[in-house]
């Protein structure tokens, strides 16, 4: 493995040259269109007859929060599915997750877990969730947690180019993060990718979406990334 990755700072970096690497979450957050939190907050402030101060701070406490939570499930699904048992009363997440393996992947014979992937020619670098492995391909899945899941944007708004014809919501953005990851196991692995699944959890079950694999806009990510270093 030629690179390292540092938790606190949650950065990638060359292990031999400390080259750093883009991680694959800030690289697609590169293409979305930017949030006005500061309009946004005086309009709820406004109509909740708040201040704007006071929309911001909750704004920040739910955000750790829901940090908090979505750390607490990863590490307890990973070690259920590392070591086939986890502390304390989340067997009713294990449960869930089981059932929504059985529903979404097909037979595998391996399953990885926090892999680290990356590509030296693009200096991207990121850590897949779960990899499935078949005999010659391998299945790309995700967990999510947070509180909102969008298949498209409620104002019709697009991602910037060279993706503007995707939508500007959670479900294009998840399904570019995990077509990335697969574009980078493909290059490692030489398997081919079967499908990308994303693992919503919504309240105390597992909801299962299939993404397709987007190489094609992964490619042009990719492209448009290094011509505008």
């Amino acid at each position: 493995m030629k690179i390292k990755f540092d938790e606190k700072s949650h950065t990638y970096t060359h292990i031999d040259t400390e080259k750093p690497f883009i991680s694959v979450t800030t690289l697609i957050g590169k293409y979305k269109q930017p949030f006005d939190r500061d309009g946004h907050s005086k309009r709820v402030a406004d109509r909740e007859g708040v201040s704007q101060e006071l929309v911001l701070e909750m704004w920040e406490q739910e955000k750790n929060r829901a940090c908090t939570r979505g750390t607490n499930i990863h590490k307890v699904l990973e070690d259920y599915i590392n070591y086939g048992e986890a502390e304390g009363d989340w067997g009713w997440l294990c449960k869930s997750y089981d059932k929504a393996v059985e529903r979404s992947i097909d037979s595998f014979k391996n399953v990885l877990c926090e892999n680290l992937l990356y590509d030296e020619e693009y200096s991207v670098a990121g850590t897949a969730d779960l990899i499935y492995e078949h005999k010659h391909e391998f299945t790309i899945g995700d967990f999510k947690t947070n509180k909102r899941f969008r298949f498209s944007s409620p104002y019709s708004e697009r991602l910037k180019d060279p993706v503007s014809h995707l939508h500007n919501c959670e479900f294009n953005l998840y399904g570019l993060q995990l077509s990335l990851y697969a574009y980078l196991y493909e290059k490692m692995s030489g398997k081919r990718c079967r499908k990308c699944v994303i693992f919503y959890l919504q309240d105390d079950r597992f909801l299962s979406y299939h993404i397709n694999y987007m190489k094609a806009e992964v490619e042009a990510l990719l492209q448009h990334q290094l011509n505008n270093k």
